[in-house]
């Protein structure tokens, strides 16, 4: 499995997390269902898990970067979308920053509304930027 396949189904995961209270529980299970093993379920649990350990923290970077936007009025797939790019971004060193820019707006031309891409590819360039100084 590719690690861009991986990565989708990470982003199917990460959009649950709004669902259920429990969710850090669940994962595990989760990443079993979306046949996630090996070298990519390392993937998964890995971020599934820095991305709840961080979500404050993310979501903090997400809301510093938005224009005239709050996080309540994002979309729940653009919000997993964002909270994964960021934390490939920032946490997790062996995925190029620009990789996970280009992946998050792939996935959001699938998932997301057409002008979700435009703003997940803003906002993720900013965070991108920012890093970069």
């Amino acid at each position: 499995m590719k690690r861009s396949e991986a990565r989708e189904k990470v982003f199917k995961i990460v959009f649950q997390i709004e669902f259920y209270d429990s969710f850090e529980e669940m994962v595990p299970k989760l990443v079993s269902q979306e046949g996630l093993h090996g070298t990519q379920g390392e993937y998964a649990m890995d971020t599934l898990f820095g991305i709840l350990r961080k979500k404050e923290e993310i979501d903090g970077i997400i809301s510093d970067n938005l224009k005239n936007w709050t996080l309540p009025r994002l979309s729940k797939q653009a919000l997993a979308l964002l909270r994964l790019g960021v934390y490939e971004i920032i946490y997790n060193d062996s995925i190029p920053d620009v990789s996970a820019i280009d992946e998050a707006v792939k996935l959001s031309y699938i998932y997301c509304d057409e002008k979700d891409s435009t703003f997940i590819n803003g906002v993720l360039n900013q965070v991108y930027q920012a890093k970069a100084k």
